[in-house]
């Protein structure tokens, strides 16, 4: 399904932005930095359409979090086979990085706001156990921060 321009998606409004930023924040490529300049520029207040698109985003993120946390406990279909595969193969290497990611998980995620690297991060913040509460807090300010830089270029540019 292709994925409608951003100047469409605009005249959804925040509803618009929120349910786009959610979509985003999961696996679904959608623009939602496009949406939130185009809403911007279209003359929606920058810090109210900022926190519609962070707070979708972070809702976003929650599925891939839940994701990880059943694949964690044997789940999560062909994903859940293929982290299984992963670990068998690479043994003690991956053992290592899991511990890693446990001891610096929650900080880790404030780069949950990198292109595709960030949906890695969120998924194995759930898969080694970060606990809900940093999850949340770091993702929202990772993704934050990106959608305030997003915000204030565009409002820059006007």
């Amino acid at each position: 399904m292709p994925v409608p321009e951003p100047t469409t998606l605009s005249t959804w409004g925040l509803p618009g932005m929120f349910f786009v930023a959610m979509l985003a924040g999961s696996v679904v490529p959608v623009p939602s930095e496009a949406m939130l300049a185009a809403l911007i520029y279209n003359g929606t207040p920058p810090v109210t359409a900022t926190v519609v698109a962070t707070v979708g985003n972070v809702l976003g993120a929650l599925t891939l979090y839940i994701l990880g946390q059943w694949v964690s406990r044997g789940g999560g279909g062909p994903v859940g086979r293929w982290i299984a595969r992963r670990r068998a193969k690479e043994g003690p290497r991956m053992a290592r990085t899991e511990q890693k990611l446990r001891t610096w998980g929650a900080p880790a995620l404030l780069m949950s706001w990198l292109p595709i690297l960030g949906d890695a991060f969120v998924l194995a913040g759930g898969f080694v156990g970060v606990r809900p509460v940093p999850f949340i807090f770091f993702v929202t300010l990772g993704k934050g921060i990106r959608y305030a830089f997003v915000a204030l270029s565009t409002t820059a540019a006007m």
